[in-house]
């Protein structure tokens, strides 16, 4: 029979640095994309394939993630539960849940022309081809709506909770 050795739990400045790398992580790179999007680092325009301010949306939402990452990693459940850091978890996610929609609500909704690609594998396989602008704005517009209803959903529940904790 095999021994079992006991796993000693990780000192809690180690699982504090991974917090903060993970966040510097999706906040650098938020944060870069936005500054990108918004001209602050140039960037020459036949390189962006949608308007700059779908493109920082998706840059909000790394930026936001890796805000909540460090939010979430520097305090208890208890502290997250107090009246303050519960009104911004709830903004941060509304923020976070509305970018990444729009996002997919553009490409689904948003006008101009769209360019699409396929490809399957089978085994070692693989094959890539154009995919359909209809078929592509169909699935990325559908996601998108679904977002954009969970996001209402999640809203209202959370906004109801957090003004019944309050009463």
């Amino acid at each position: 029979m095999s021994e079992s050795k006991e796993v000693k739990p990780l000192p809690p400045w180690v699982s504090g640095c991974v917090v903060l790398i993970m966040s510097l992580s999706f906040f650098g790179m938020g944060l870069f994309i936005m500054l990108i999007s918004f001209d602050v680092i140039p960037t020459p325009p036949e390189n962006f394939n949608a308007p700059r301010i779908v493109v920082a949306a998706a840059g909000l939402v790394f930026a936001l993630a890796g805000l909540m990452i460090f939010l979430g990693g520097s305090f208890s459940e208890e502290e997250m539960n107090k009246p303050f850091l519960a009104w911004v978890w709830f903004l941060l996610r509304l923020a976070v849940m509305v970018a990444f929609s729009s996002v997919f609500l553009w490409v689904g909704f948003g006008p101009g022309e769209r360019e699409f690609q396929t490809t399957s594998s089978f085994g070692g396989i693989t094959s890539t081809g154009e995919g359909s602008s209809f078929f592509g704005r169909f699935l990325f517009g559908g996601a998108g709506a679904l977002f954009g209803l969970v996001t209402l959903w999640v809203s209202y529940a959370s906004f109801r909770k957090l003004i019944q904790k309050s009463l």
